[in-house]
């Protein structure tokens, strides 16, 4: 690396400690980035934390108040690990002193949060500039897989044709106790939509699209949860455990290259004129062949520890991902008929691994087992080598409250059971 800039990190829990590990192993993972991190300065709610983090993270300065990294001039990057409800005034305090900036997800808690964030992004100088020349990523991590990027790929090359239908799910079972103890994500600002469904929406997003219109039903179990471990005395529960959610359309038409094939394989009513490209999908919702899909996310899952489902349908192909299962990617190709015995015809898996392009590195081996905080690292990467003015696979903040916009249709929809439009 050629350039470091000093980091102050904000917030040192379990997802503070992940990131703080992504910088210890990044000169590792990716040798080749020619802007780097190192981090200078911790603050969390209270100083004893801090400085205990501080002792962990061998960095120079500890404090009990965000707005002293924010202040400090000699930090270049400020790194959000807070919980969602303190994520706004640090970004925009960061965002006012021109800071690089790396946030946690989701990128706020609720629609008011994102409309006063985009309201900061838009802020002009005398000249008439945007303010902020800063670079912003946002951490849904699981861009971050190989598999997750080789995904893309297929689908932006035409493999998987016209997509018709996707199927995403992320599955955990720490709510299914009901004596499980009342934490900060059962609060206004926690809760399934926030912590996995923000997940699955980036997903598809950077895969497909987000859709232009939804319906959701979600479930909350237990009302009021005990405040601590066998306690007597409990608190009430404001957010929700699962959630369902029906999707159509795309908000926003998307193109796909259209190469010949010795069948037809796309609905001839879905194409126009161009012969070289195609949509997508068909986006109108109002169509009978508009792309459906179905995003669910719960913490009722019994057995289920962290994983996450992903199934796209299209008119040539089809893909599957399990976190489970991260070096694999499972493609079927469509124009292969079955032969003889079979033939070629079937289901493929491409070992994706630790194969990553520069300026990552196949660290430790191209053939090594690949995990969740790998993904963690190749986000970070992501954003240090934005930095550097390469391209990122990255959530640029405009791109997280897309995301946001999704999430709140989810919520109202949920709440007003009806569907919500995405314009």
């Amino acid at each position: 690396m050629k350039k470091v800039l000093n980091v102050g990190l904000i917030g040192f829990g379990m997802i503070g400690k992940v990131h703080a590990f992504g910088y210890a192993t990044l000169p590792y993972y990716a040798p080749g980035l020619d802007v780097g991190g190192k981090i200078v300065a911790v603050a969390t709610s209270r100083l004893e934390t801090a400085e205990r983090a501080k002792e962990i993270l061998q960095c120079r300065n500890a404090y009990d108040d965000y707005r002293k990294i924010v202040a400090d001039p000699s930090i270049d990057v400020v790194h959000i690990c807070t919980p969602n409800a303190e994520h706004l005034p640090a970004l925009i305090a960061a965002i006012r002193a021109n800071k690089h900036i790396y946030c946690e997800k989701p990128i706020v808690s609720n629609a008011e949060e994102a409309a006063r964030l985009r309201e900061v992004l838009n802020e002009r100088d005398s000249n008439g500039e945007f303010a902020y020349r800063g670079v912003g990523r946002v951490a849904f991590h699981l861009r971050g897989f190989a598999a997750i990027r080789r995904a893309k790929e297929l689908i932006d090359a035409g493999r998987l044709g016209q997509i018709l239908q996707y199927r995403v799910g992320y599955y955990h079972s720490s709510m299914t106790d009901p004596t499980a103890p009342l934490r900060w994500k059962h609060g206004a600002s926690g809760g399934t939509i926030l912590d996995l469904a923000s997940h699955l929406f980036d997903l598809v997003d950077y895969l497909i699209g987000l859709p232009s219109e939804l319906l959701a039903q979600s479930t909350t179990m237990c009302e009021r949860r005990p405040t601590s471990a066998g306690s007597p005395t409990s608190g009430a529960v404001l957010a929700e455990d699962a959630v369902t959610v029906m999707t159509r359309g795309l908000r926003e038409a998307r193109r796909t290259p259209r190469t010949a094939c010795t069948k037809a394989y796309e609905y001839a009513e879905s194409l126009d004129a161009d012969e070289s490209t195609m949509p997508l999908a068909v986006a109108d919702a109002r169509s009978r062949r508009a792309l459906t899909g179905v995003v669910e996310a719960t913490k009722l899952s019994s057995g289920s520890e962290d994983e996450l489902r992903l199934e796209i349908s299209g008119s040539r192909g089809a893909l599957r991902f399990s976190l489970m299962d991260p070096h694999y990617l499972e493609y079927f190709d469509a124009t292969i008929a079955p032969g003889r015995h079979g033939g070629d015809f079937g289901w493929k898996r491409i070992a994706c691994g630790g194969r990553y392009e520069f300026p990552e590195s196949e660290f430790p081996s191209p053939k090594s087992t690949t995990g969740w905080i790998r993904a963690h690292v190749a986000s970070l990467a992501a954003f240090y080598h934005a930095i550097g003015g390469g391209a990122s696979v990255g959530a640029d903040f405009h791109q997280a409250l897309r995301v946001q916009d999704a999430l709140d249709a989810v919520k109202r929809s949920a709440e007003e059971r009806t569907w919500i439009k995405m314009f």
